[in-house]
């Protein structure tokens, strides 16, 4: 693991290089470009408000009392797409570059920590966005956005842990990007995105089972930093920092030992 993570820092540049890669080629063609990372969520956000909202009248509870759906809905939704994002793109980044693969000596570890950064970079691009939500619309909690870098930091060793481990995984068995689908969808749902935690307060049972999902810590704390002002529940926040280090402990483990074989298997 020390060896990839020293990787990724001497190499940064190429590292970067590949990331900016990966940002144009997703939309290149398209007649909105870069706009579509902003469309794909919006459009999501308008479904499940309008579903939720407006037709079931649901008014999510927090720290500081009931907030707007809308807002409590893109609080959750935005660092959710970050980490799915992460992994997709992530779990594909060695099978999608196999000519470079096999024509270019690089390190490997970069395709899908540029897949991670890509993803980083567009997150942080909509954080903004909520931001600007935030300020017009309300609550307004400025001070909360002190939390996100921790917040931040543990999604992101997670999904490029996962990452690693999902990209060598898929160069042997090609099912693992359909699979992955299924179980982002179903963890979708048992995360706390369209749903308050609060649903659950009053049954401990349910609550540790939800709190066993580690991004459910995760996205309560952006919705206490960014709707309450709150830090997060640094208690709760152990098991997914744990998680994230062994995600990349034997992601890294295993992209390290079995990346010799990637070229053979393409």
């Amino acid at each position: 693991m020390i060896a990839e993570l020293g990787t990724l820092v001497s190499r940064r540049e190429l590292l970067f290089d590949f990331a900016w890669r990966d940002l144009r080629a997703r939309y290149k063609g398209s007649a909105l470009g870069f706009a579509w990372h902003f469309v794909m969520p919006l459009s999501q956000l308008v479904v499940f408000w309008i579903l939720f909202g407006v037709l079931f009248g649901v008014r999510p509870r927090t720290l500081t009392g009931e907030q707007s759906y809308a807002i409590f809905l893109f609080v959750g939704l935005l660092p959710w797409t970050f980490f799915a994002t992460a992994l997709t793109s992530g779990a594909s980044a060695i099978v999608a570059n196999g000519g470079i693969v096999k024509k270019v000596r690089l390190p490997l570890a970069l395709l899908p920590a540029s897949a991670v950064l890509a993803a980083l970079v567009n997150f942080v691009l909509t954080l903004l966005v909520l931001v600007v939500v935030l300020a017009v619309f309300g609550p307004r909690h400025p001070e909360g956005l002190l939390y996100v870098p921790v917040l931040l930091l543990i999604q992101t060793v997670m999904g490029l842990g996962l990452a690693y481990l999902l990209s060598a995984l898929n160069v042997f068995f090609r099912d693992v990007q359909h699979i992955l689908g299924v179980l982002l969808m179903a963890w979708y749902f048992l995360t706390p995105v369209l749903f308050p935690v609060s649903i659950v307060a009053d049954r401990p049972r349910e609550e540790l089972l939800l709190y066993a999902n580690p991004m459910t810590a995760v996205i309560v704390g952006y919705q206490r930093a960014l709707l309450d002002g709150e830090g997060p529940q640094w208690i709760a926040l152990v098991w997914p920092a744990a998680f994230a280090l062994l995600s990349l402990a034997f992601g890294a483990a295993y992209f390290t030992r079995s990346k010799d074989e990637f070229e053979a298997a393409l």
